[in-house]
């Protein structure tokens, strides 16, 4: 099987694992919320959550909207959902995977691998790599 069979392979099981979590999830305040640009939220690194400098569980931040930055390793487009998943400068398999809301479709378009991005979400917990759901691309701040 190729590298990027085995990947979307992956991204498909780890979508549905997520997707179940949700459904028997759903009952919490913000499984449905949307993130929006207004939104305050807390900043990361992809690299502080593979050095494990943070500890997501402990910090409470399930369910709390997050702001990730890194280097986007994939985007796909798999049963109509786009997904971007983000590395961190240093070498490692620990990632963020990145469930975008629907009407970022047009900015996703805009992206190419290897291009560094901040994204917006819902943090839903880690198995090997870090969820988030319902992201969304903040535009940069202008003064105007």
């Amino acid at each position: 099987m190729s590298l990027n069979a085995y990947r979307q392979l992956f991204i498909l099981k780890l979508l549905l694992v997520v997707s179940v979590g949700l459904g028997l999830n759903s009952c919490t305040k913000n499984s449905d919320k949307m993130v929006s640009e207004s939104l305050d939220v807390k900043q990361f690194n992809v690299d502080q959550i593979i050095e494990r400098n943070l500890n997501f569980n402990e910090d409470n931040l399930i369910e709390d909207i997050v702001l990730v930055e890194g280097v986007i390793q994939d985007i796909n487009n798999l049963n109509n959902r786009s997904t971007i998943i983000l590395k961190g400068k240093k070498d490692t398999d620990r990632l963020v995977i990145c469930d975008m809301q629907k009407n970022q479709k047009l900015a996703i378009n805009n992206l190419n691998l290897g291009d560094e991005i901040s994204i917006k979400g819902i943090f839903k917990g880690t198995l090997n790599d870090v969820i988030l759901l319902n992201c969304i691309i903040p535009q940069p701040k202008t003064n105007e």
